[in-house]
């Protein structure tokens, strides 16, 4: 379904509109639609960045909340990491080979 309507634009911008349309083999309604499919699309992609720009930043003020956070665990990183994989304070649980440079 199409609805007809009726707008008013500048004249610099109807012949630039023209233009587009001719050099494309279109007609002043294919331009003016694709062109507002774009501006909705670019608004609505806009709507989602701020939305994951907002998320990014709740995820690190979280960390930072975690990181303020004295008494947990006095431990370093790594070596609640080593004590997760399992690994000893001083070994690897690599095979030999890997990081060698070596390989088949």
């Amino acid at each position: 379904m199409t609805a007809r309507v009726t707008i008013s634009l500048p004249d610099e911008l109807l012949a630039q509109l023209d233009l587009i349309a001719e050099r494309e083999s279109l007609t002043r309604s294919d331009v003016v639609r694709e062109a507002a499919g774009q501006y909705l699309a670019t608004r609505a992609s806009g709507t989602e960045a701020a939305l994951r720009q907002q998320a990014v930043e709740d995820g690190i003020a979280w960390l930072r909340q975690v990181a303020d956070k004295q008494g947990i665990d006095e431990r370093r990183g790594l070596e609640i990491l080593r004590e997760i994989r399992g690994d000893s304070a001083g070994s690897s649980n690599r095979p030999a080979d890997v990081g060698s440079g070596g390989g088949k």
